[in-house]
């Protein structure tokens, strides 16, 4: 029982290495009612602000659309946070764009870096026992000191079984990707996500850019060359 539990005990490292390490996901998607088309020459552009990089951001989602076949770019200098948005501008920026091949504008902002605490309750683990060689009658034998007492019972294994609630602090990063028909400038998908505790700004652009660039195909939003081709 004891050498059970001690693999277990060596091995949950390794299993919250493997399944806890995708910090990011998707909460809560948008798509428009009438949509009925779909589009696969996307514009790249974002809004972070200090606490990460756009330009990377950016980088990082045209990279993972295109590893996943679609028409995507992100053209340093053509839409920048300092920039005058009047409507002369904006319509010069949405021909240039369009004169390019664009079909869309997917643009992501960061909503809110709040700091969470949660509390995780008491709990009790469930220890399983091997085989007992036959079982009751069946070669088993319980040995140990452990055993002369309910008390040195108890005391040996509760620790293993009981664990004391805790508080956790932890900082969450919400996002909002947002994709734009060029054409009309109407909202055609949005999806709105959360990070947890991101390692490094680096690993954070990666995942997220993965995340969004799934959820974008999961949702039959874009295309990838190879269904435009059978267009």
């Amino acid at each position: 029982m004891k050498s059970n539990l001690s693999k277990v005990l060596v091995l949950l490292p390794l299993l919250v290495l493997l399944f806890g390490c995708h910090s990011t996901k998707i909460i809560g998607t948008y798509k428009a009612p009438d949509l009925t088309k779909t589009y696969d020459d996307i514009f790249v552009v974002g809004l972070v602000g200090k606490q990460l990089t756009d330009k990377s951001v950016a980088a990082d989602l045209v990279d993972m659309l295109q590893k996943r076949k679609v028409n995507a770019q992100a053209i340093k200098g053509t839409i920048t946070p300092d920039m005058e948005l009047t409507d002369e501008k904006k319509k010069e920026i949405a021909d240039e764009l369009k004169s390019k091949g664009f079909d869309s504008v997917l643009t992501f902002a960061l909503v809110s870096v709040d700091d969470k605490e949660t509390y995780t309750p008491a709990s009790y683990s469930t220890v399983t026992y091997g085989g007992y060689g036959g079982g009751y009658g069946g070669g088993y034998y319980p040995t140990g000191a452990h055993y002369g007492s309910y008390w040195g019972y108890y005391g040996y294994h509760s620790p293993q079984v009981y664990q004391e609630g805790y508080y956790t602090s932890s900082t969450v990063y919400t996002l909002e990707a947002a994709l734009y028909d060029l054409e009309t400038e109407g909202l055609v998908w949005s999806a709105r996500s959360e990070t947890l505790d991101p390692s490094s700004v680096n690993s954070f652009s990666i995942e997220y850019a993965e995340t969004v660039a799934y959820q974008l195909l999961k949702d039959g939003i874009v295309l990838t060359k190879k269904q435009n081709e059978k267009k």
